[in-house]
């Protein structure tokens, strides 16, 4: 039987820890609305308010255990490096799982999003008509010689990159001089993703809408990863094969549901031994995602 190293923990134990938390939450909260109950001259507001606060945690607690069961038999089942994310808007948490913790992810053509949105700050969302052509080359076409121009002749380099992820609070993303080898996390795409689709006080609503509008109209052989099992969805995609990584496959975006089921999310992936294998890889996560979301917003 495998030995564990000192401190780390079973998922089991890591779940059982979760679901007492929540319960220890929700027993303090009861105490509390008792009291209120008694001492507040409008106690029945204030029920109600920690009873939502209450529920809300609870169904935090529940997603995130479906999700971290599905994804951790994924990682389970590969040999390739993989670090997902998913932010929920009906419960306004972020999800994540990985394989490779103290792993450096590169970010491939997926960073075009973050140039795209630094460039929108920088130009206060008044781009001319050249910026707009290499903008849609950019992100529709996913032109390498586009992002090129924008990212040294408009953006200001790895320099300019670097102030767009301090902008956005991307504490764990570092430019790279090569753009394409910018190293970064799924979390933090997420949170990028996060301003661009839900609320932001970077971006007007006019360059989101803007942004939202090229990644919703990719080409169709980029179509794939984490758009599967959906059909309304706004997708940015990265590939590169890079020495010993093998093929770097990624895949981010925003998908749209019924009612509250809206989410970002990013998955990130190396070591996969072709191009297909990892877009293989990332729709697994991505479908495994999209039913225990769908099933999530039924239940609540």
């Amino acid at each position: 039987m495998p030995r564990r190293s000192n401190g780390e923990k079973s998922p089991r134990k890591r779940g059982h820890l979760t679901h007492l938390l929540a319960l220890t939450f929700i027993l303090c909260a009861l105490a509390l609305i008792g009291v209120l109950t008694i001492t507040n001259k409008n106690p029945n507001q204030s029920t109600s308010h920690l009873l939502k606060a209450v529920k809300n945690i609870y169904s935090s607690t529940n997603l995130d255990s479906k999700l971290q069961k599905a994804w951790k038999k994924r990682l389970k089942d590969t040999d390739q490096n993989v670090s997902i994310a998913v932010y929920s808007a009906k419960t306004g948490q972020t999800y994540s799982a990985t394989n490779a913790s103290k792993h450096k992810f590169y970010t491939a053509s997926t960073v075009k999003v973050s140039i795209l949105a630094g460039l929108m700050i920088k130009e206060n969302g008044d781009l001319d008509s050249t910026e707009q052509e290499l903008a849609t080359e950019m992100i529709e076409n996913s032109n390498n010689d586009a992002t090129t121009e924008l990212f040294q002749d408009y953006l200001g380099g790895k320099e300019g990159l670097q102030k767009v992820f301090d902008t956005f609070q991307m504490t764990h993303s570092t430019a790279g001089s090569s753009w394409g080898l910018t190293s970064t996390t799924a979390a933090d795409q997420v949170r990028l993703l996060n301003n661009i689709f839900f609320s932001s006080d970077k971006l007007t609503k006019s360059e989101r809408s803007y942004i939202k509008g090229l990644m919703e109209n990719v080409e169709a052989d980029q179509r794939w990863g984490i758009s599967a099992g959906s059909s309304n969805y706004a997708i940015k995609n990265g590939w590169l094969p890079y020495g010993s990584r093998k093929w770097i496959i990624n895949s981010i975006g925003y998908i749209q549901g019924s009612g509250d089921n809206r989410y970002t999310i990013a998955v990130y992936t190396d070591g996969n031994s072709s191009m297909s294998e990892g877009e293989s890889l990332i729709e697994s996560f991505a479908k495994d995602t999209r039913k225990i979301m769908t099933e999530f917003a039924k239940d609540n």
